[in-house]
């Protein structure tokens, strides 16, 4: 019993490590749109078997990262404008739902977790270098599953977990003005924080519905 546990455990180390490569390789750009990304081109870099891989591919493509296609590989998925604004008002919708619900339910220490999160892109911002888009694409990864677990809405969670991570990707598309839509997402975030320590439900509903509507604008 206890060789299968270690057995699955190792596997699941593997498969995430798999996992961790594919995301990474396609947020940084190494991976491009439409591109063919195969098992055993994956397993011989991350050093592993092609069945954690196959896992981790397996996920990505529930995540959206990838388009599983043909016998063992798959393509880096590509988004069109039009995926792009269904996306983001789907995210609009959901999430400014969420936010309305965690008005009722938040607690200080998921406040908290939101203002620190959000002070930490902002010194990412002043600090700048190479790594930037990377730090931005955690710290809101995080800061949007935050407002989302706080709704307490087990079905709004499982229709937004996997879109979440999706726009991550798009937003490679403004990468060069960045900074300025940063400072634009945590003004954004400070007063979806206020409207939340305010327990006012409408207010936060309004104001993350006008912070993804404006991302939306932007991709576009």
């Amino acid at each position: 019993m206890d060789a299968r546990n270690k057995e699955s455990g190792d596997r699941s180390l593997a498969s995430e490590r798999a996992y961790q490569y594919l995301r990474e390789s396609i947020y940084s750009g190494r991976f491009k749109p439409g591109q063919i990304v195969t098992e055993d081109e994956v397993a011989s870099v991350v050093g592993v078997s092609r069945t954690p891989v196959r896992e981790a591919i397996r996920r990505a493509s529930a995540d959206g990262f990838l388009d599983l296609e043909g016998f063992r590989r798959a393509r880096v998925s590509n988004f069109t404008d039009e995926d792009t604004r269904d996306i983001f008002e789907i995210r609009a919708v959901l999430e400014a739902l969420a936010a309305e619900r965690a008005a009722r339910h938040i607690s200080a220490e998921e406040i908290a977790q939101l203002e620190k999160l959000t002070d930490a892109l902002e010194a990412a911002i002043r600090a700048g270098g190479d790594d930037l888009f990377r730090k931005f694409a955690d710290f809101n990864n995080e800061f949007h599953k935050v407002v989302l677990n706080a709704s307490h809405s087990r079905q709004i969670v499982q229709a937004l977990e996997h879109l979440i991570e999706i726009p991550l990707m798009l937003h490679k598309r403004f990468e060069g003005s960045l900074i300025g839509n940063l400072e634009r997402t945590i003004r954004h975030h400070r007063a979806i924080i206020t409207a939340l320590k305010a327990k006012d439900s409408k207010w936060a509903h309004a104001e993350m519905m006008a912070h993804l509507m404006s991302a939306r604008s932007s991709l576009l």
